[in-house]
C-alpha cells in the first residue's frame, strides 16, 4: 500500500496510458464494422457462448464511439494509441525526474477535463439530452477534489453526501431514460451494462488525471521557506529540482487562486446562514416537542437493540434474497447455453453479482466501523450505492413495468424497505474520533 501511495501519480499515468492504447487497438480491430455502422447499418449479435458475449459488450461501445470517429476511425485510432503512447512516456519521466511537474500538471488538468467533456458528449448518444445533468456531479465533485485542502474536514460527511446525492439523484433520471429506450428498441439489453462500465472507466481516467495534476501541483514547493534549501513535505524534488522562476511563477497563481477563493467566502455571510437554520430547527423541535413519558412502553427502543445490530441485519437481509436471485440465473450463465434472446438474464447475473461483493463490502465494513472505529466513510458509500440502485430498480418497475427488473416487485420492495432504513441510520451516525 505504501508502494501505491508513493507512486500514485506515476501509476495512474502508466492506466491511463495502458486504456488509452487497448482502446485505440479495439478501434483498429473493429474497422469493418465502424465501417458498417457508418454506413447506418446495425449490429448483428449472436451470442452463443462467453467470446461472443464478450465481443457484443465492445461492439456495444464501438457503435456508441463510431458515431464520431466514423468517417476517420484509422486516424482516431492512430491518435489514441499515440496520446496513450505519450502518458505512459509521462509516466516514465515523472519516474526518473521532477524537473518537468509543473508542465505536466497542467497537461493532466488539461486531459482531465476533455475526459470529463468527450464522457459528457458520448452520453448524449445514449441518454439523450438527460446526460447535460451529469455537468452538476462533475462540477461537485472536481470543486470538492480541488478545494479539499480548503475546506472544513469536521463537515467531510457532508461533502461526501453532497457527491454521493448529485450522482445518485442524476442516476436514477437518466436511467429511466435508457430504460425507457432500450423499451421502444432504440438501444439492446446489453448496452446497460457495456455503456455503463465503458462510461464509469472514462468517468475513473478523468478522476485520475485530475488527480495527478492536484498532486503535482501540492507537490510543488509554495512557500517563500520552501522555495529555499528546505524540502517540504510532499515534495518530489528528490532527484531533481524546478528552477526557482518555475516555482515563483506558480507560487504567484496559487497566491490569486487562494486570494479569489476568500473574497469568494467572505462574500457569503456563513454565521448568518448557520443561524437561521439554527432557529428553523428550535423552531421545529418546540412545535413537536415530545418527551420520553409521552412515548408509550412497547413503542420504546428495547436498552439491548444497538443500531449496529439493525445496520446487520438488513444487510443480511438484503444479501439473503440476491443470492436466492442470483442461483435462479446462475444456473444458465453457468451452461453458456443462450441466445440473444437471453442476454438480459446474463446482464441480471452480473449486476447480481456486483451487488453481491457491495453487499458483502457493508457488512463488512459495519462490523470494522462497530468493532476497530474504521472504513466509516467506505461503509457510507457501500450504503449510498445499495441505496440508490434498489431505488432506481422499484422506480423503473414503476415506469416500465417488471420487463427489466431483477428483483420480482413485493421482495424489491421488502429490500428498499431494508436499504432505506441502513441507509438513513447511516446519515444520522456521527463519525467517532
Amino acid at each position: 500500500m505504501s508502494f501505491l501511495k508513493k507512486h500514485a501519480e506515476i501509476l495512474y499515468s502508466y492506466v491511463i496510458g495502458i486504456v488509452s492504447l487497448f482502446m485505440g487497438i479495439i478501434i483498429l480491430i473493429n474497422l469493418p464494422l465502424i465501417e458498417k455502422l457508418n454506413g447506418k447499418g446495425k449490429v448483428e449479435l449472436h451470442i452463443h457462448n462467453v467470446w461472443d458475449f464478450f465481443n457484443a459488450f465492445f461492439s456495444e461501445i464501438i457503435r456508441v464511439v463510431s458515431n464520431y470517429i466514423g468517417n476517420f476511425p484509422i486516424i482516431s485510432a492512430i491518435v489514441i494509441i499515440l496520446f496513450g503512447l505519450l502518458v505512459i512516456g509521462l509516466g516514465w519521466t515523472l519516474y526518473r525526474t521532477t524537473q518537468y511537474d509543473y508542465d505536466i500538471s497542467i497537461f493532466f488538468l488539461v486531459v482531465g477535463i476533455l475526459y470529463f467533456l468527450i464522457t459528457l458528449v458520448l452520453m448524449t448518444q445514449v441518454y439523450s439530452f438527460f446526460a447535460i445533468l451529469f455537468i452538476f456531479p462533475f462540477i461537485i465533485h472536481i470543486g470538492y477534489i480541488v478545494y479539499k485542502d480548503e475546506l472544513y474536514t469536521h463537515n467531510r460527511k457532508y461533502h461526501y453526501l453532497w457527491i454521493i446525492f448529485s450522482y445518485g439523484i442524476v442516476y436514477l433520471l437518466t436511467q429511466l431514460v435508457l430504460y425507457s429506450r432500450i423499451e421502444s428498441d432504440e438501444i439492446l439489453t446489453i448496452d446497460i451494462l457495456s455503456i455503463n462500465v465503458f462510461f464509469l472507466i472514462m468517468w475513473l481516467l478523468g478522476q485520475m488525471s485530475i488527480w495527478n495534476f492536484l498532486f503535482l501541483r501540492r507537490a510543488l514547493p509554495l512557500t517563500k521557506q520552501e522555495l529555499g534549501e528546505e524540502e517540504p513535505e510532499l515534495s518530489r524534488t528528490s532527484k531533481d529540482s524546478m528552477s526557482n522562476q518555475t516555482k515563483i511563477h506558480w507560487k504567484n497563481i496559487q497566491d490569486r487562486t487562494t486570494e479569489s477563493t476568500r473574497k469568494t467566502r467572505r462574500s457569503v455571510d456563513m454565521e448568518k446562514i448557520r443561524n437561521k437554520k439554527d432557529k428553523f430547527v428550535k423552531k421545529w423541535k418546540d412545535i413537536i416537542d415530545i418527551q420520553e413519558d409521552d412515548v408509550p412502553n412497547w413503542m420504546k427502543k428495547p436498552k439491548w437493540l444497538k443500531t449496529v445490530y439493525v445496520e446487520l441485519f438488513c444487510g443480511a437481509f438484503l444479501l439473503f434474497f440476491t443470492l436466492i436471485e442470483f442461483n435462479n440465473r446462475n444456473s444458465l450463465f453457468v451452461s453458456g447455453d443462450w441466445e440473444i434472446s437471453q442476454t438480459q438474464y446474463v446482464i441480471e447475473w452480473i449486476t447480481l453479482l456486483l451487488l453481491m461483493l457491495i453487499m458483502i463490502a457493508y457488512i463488512l465494513t459495519t462490523l470494522t466501523n462497530y468493532l476497530r472505529n474504521k472504513f466509516y466513510y467506505i461503509q457510507l458509500f457501500m450504503i449510498s450505492i445499495l441505496f440508490f440502485k434498489l431505488l432506481t430498480e422499484f422506480a423503473n418497475i414503476m415506469v416500465h413495468g417488471l420487463l427489466l427488473s431483477i428483483f420480482i416487485t413485493p421482495l424489491l420492495f421488502l429490500m428498499l424497505i431494508a436499504v432505506t432504513v441502513a441507509f438513513v441510520i447511516k446519515l444520522r451516525e456521527r463519525k467517532q474520533e
